[in-house]
């Protein structure tokens, strides 16, 4: 009976301890703690590992009680009261369990220490302390009424800030009417229309308890400004009268130049609505009438275009031998025009009638008059000249034409008055040789271009002008195009640029010498010689050469062994001056320490063959391409030694060990017994311990640590 009962008091026992096993209180990782803290709340993350009740307590104050785990379970069950402001029982079933949970506790004053106790129950089983916790609440946020400001109208939307919590509420505290808040004045970004234009007080008023309070902002309703500028026009002058018509809201109105070149004076001043308006060029401004009532503007335009007042002079007239002679009017600004006045013959103008210094022929000798009007926009003024046309033979200069250098033999017929040649117009200066009074006299020009030249003769009744044009043309622009470069056997396109007739030499290596882009087939490095001859006969030329390269060779140096080594240097040839390469992997596996370097270092190989391409390249030939092998060989350990000094097996060698770099040697016994450690091992173990003894023959398990790679292990027997 005794031993029944020791038995069953084991039982008893073993059953105890498994339900305080079962019973032990477990948190989630980083529970119980503070989630988050509002104003009048707080928010607490909670959770167990096993199923169970959670009881939490929260004090209104800073706390310094020591608190029993049961007095806590106590005090969540009696609920709230007094200092105790929140209490929550939280049941964690076992679907909720290793999850991190919340609850949030409603408290009822902001800004204050809270003391939370917290404290879990398994199987009737509490936890031997409950968990204290602080959190202070958040204080009361003021009202927020937002911005106030600006407007040229009677609304404006406002922008208060509110949390939701509370009422809040939108009221006019001063300005000089009513105010109106759509949709009410119960939404923070309602639009308030007032009655009058003036500065107004709103004021945002949040009711929430504790935490109430109010905020105001300014705002100034200002009356949008009316701006009209009147009417623009033309004037004759640098002067022009604005009219802009005076805004009759409040505001002040500024003139401003805002289009047009040069500067603008306004006079008196330009905050007068009739300023007179003086610009310092001519042409076509805009001018902008801008009416501002405090941050509040309108503005308009008006275009006035300022035209200068024509000067009309018609040059000087007198007698001239036979029915053609040259005007001389001037024209500074605007159009001119010839026409006749009067005659006994109808006026013909070369090249038109509005050519200032046009030569003007007429069909009958005698008395002329012709006019010559100057328009510039609506502005005009005119000037006459008289000519007498009497019947003796005029000035002939021969014949322009065209040259293609900077000089040009004149050809005038010498007439019965003394000649004179002059130059009209052109882009240079001109010398006549051996004197401008030779009929044919050499003309010499200091830039190329278009010059008009005039023959003058006077004789004792009568003077006459003929004029003649001769073009003096640069040479043709060619361009044979850039240096080239081709591989030896191939051809290449030339291409040369200009406009004419081409002819490149030596003409026998060319597809076609008389095209501009013809293919060249060279043997040997050459230089090509491309002429251009323009549709005046003007010729020039320039030359390109084309260097003829030899075919690529490449060698990537020798196939390589390596053994149990996993990097090396490749040894590919030198490049040659414009030569690149590239390396890049056939099969296997390796990192380049740079892929253009015929040396590059290559690591990370894998055992077996790594097979590398070599490829060289000069942008001229086909590229060239080699291959090289690199062998690496995997480790020969040996699971086996005989070391009874016969000369075979007799030590623990390891082919391939020098590329491993520094290796430690550790030896075990079976048992996990270290028996023989080397920090750099020689291939010279012969199956003895530490201290020199022979070990028994048995197996061992052997560590190798390589400086150059993992670590290595195995076993090794020892049979004698």
């Amino acid at each position: 009976m005794a031993r029944v009962a020791k038995i069953l008091t084991t039982v008893f026992l073993a059953v105890l301890s498994l339900t305080k096993v079962n019973a032990q209180i477990e948190w989630v990782d980083g529970t119980p703690s503070i989630a988050e803290i509002g104003q009048m709340s707080i928010t607490l993350n909670y959770g167990l590992k096993r199923s169970g009740v959670v009881y939490i307590v929260v004090f209104n104050y800073d706390n310094q009680e020591v608190l029993s785990s049961s007095a806590v379970r106590s005090l969540a069950r009696d609920g709230a009261s007094g200092n105790i402001v929140a209490t929550s029982i939280r049941t964690i079933f076992p679907s909720n369990t290793n999850r991190v949970m919340q609850v949030t506790l409603e408290v009822r004053d902001p800004d204050q220490i809270h003391t939370i106790y917290v404290v879990a129950e398994r199987f009737g089983f509490l936890q031997p302390y409950p968990v204290k916790l602080s959190a202070t609440t958040l204080p009361c946020s003021p009202p927020n009424a937002g911005n106030g400001g600006t407007e040229c109208d009677l609304n404006f939307v406002l922008n208060a800030t509110f949390s939701g919590e509370g009422t809040g509420q939108w009221s006019m505290i001063s300005g000089p009417g009513n105010a109106f808040f759509t949709p009410n004045p119960r939404t923070p970004d309602a639009t308030v229309t007032v009655t009058a234009y003036g500065t107004y007080l709103f004021r945002w008023t949040v009711n929430n308890g504790e935490c109430s309070g109010f905020a105001e902002v300014t705002v100034s309703f200002y009356q949008p400004p009316y701006a009209d500028a009147g009417r623009g026009g033309n004037v004759c002058s640098d002067s022009f009268e604005l009219s802009a018509r005076p805004s009759t809201s409040q505001g002040t109105g500024t003139w401003t130049m805002t289009s047009g070149t040069g500067t603008a004076v306004f006079s008196p001043d330009a905050n007068d609505p009739d300023a007179t308006v003086t610009v310092s060029e001519y042409g076509t401004k805009v001018f902008t009438w801008t009416v501002t009532n405090g941050p509040c503007s309108d503005e308009s335009n008006v275009t006035v275009n300022f035209y200068e007042q024509p000067v009309a002079d018609a040059g000087s007239g007198g007698d001239v031998c036979g029915l053609e002679v040259y005007l001389s009017a001037s024209l500074s600004n605007g159009t001119g025009t010839w026409t006749r006045v009067s005659g006994p013959g109808s006026a013909r103008f070369t090249p038109d009638a509005n050519t200032p210094n046009a030569s003007v022929e007429v069909s009958r000798y005698g008395d002329y008059v012709f006019r010559w009007t100057v328009d510039n926009g609506p502005c005009s003024a005119s000037s006459t000249v008289s000519i007498r046309f009497l019947e003796e033979v005029a000035a002939n200069a021969g014949n322009g034409g065209d040259e293609c250098d900077r000089e040009f033999q004149l050809n005038a017929v010498p007439g019965m008055g003394t000649g004179r040649w002059t130059m009209i117009n052109g882009p240079g200066d001109a010398v006549f040789l051996p004197n401008p009074n030779q009929p044919d006299a050499t003309v010499s020009v200091s830039q190329f271009g278009s010059y008009d030249f005039a023959w003058s003769e006077i004789t004792a009744n009568c003077s006459s002008v003929d004029v003649i044009r001769v073009v003096f043309h640069p040479p043709p622009l060619v361009d044979a195009g850039p240096d080239l470069s081709v591989c030896r056997g191939n051809s290449i396109q030339l291409q040369a640029t200009g406009s004419g007739s081409f002819s490149w030499s030596p003409a026998g290596l060319l597809s076609n010498p008389l095209i501009s882009n013809p293919v060249a087939l060279p043997s040997e490095t050459t230089v090509f010689t491309v002429s251009l001859t323009d549709n005046w006969g003007c010729a020039n030329s320039d030359q390109i050469k084309v260097t003829v390269e030899e075919a690529l060779s490449v060698y990537a140096g020798p196939d390589q062994d390596l053994g149990f080594a996993f990097e090396t240097n490749l040894e590919a040839d030198d490049l040659k001056t414009g030569e690149t390469g590239h390396w890049s992997i056939i099969s296997g596996s390796g990192d380049f320490e740079d892929t253009g370097k015929n040396n590059s270092h290559v690591s990370n190989l894998v055992i077996g063959v790594n097979t590398f391409i070599w490829t060289i390249s000069n942008n001229v030939c086909e590229p060239a391409t080699d291959t090289v092998n690199i062998r690496v060989s995997d480790l020969i350990i040996p699971s086996l030694i005989t070391p009874n000094l016969d000369g075979k097996n007799d030590f623990f060698v390891i082919n391939g060990l020098e590329s491993l770099g520094r290796t430690q040697f550790i030896v075990f016994n079976r048992w996990g017994a270290q028996v023989y450690n080397v920090d750099e091992y020689k291939n010279d173990w012969d199956g003895k311990d530490e201290n020199g003894y022979p070990l028994s023959n048995d197996t061992y398990y052997f560590i190798l640590v390589p400086e150059n790679t993992k670590m290595i292990n195995g076993f090794i027997v020892i049979k004698r």
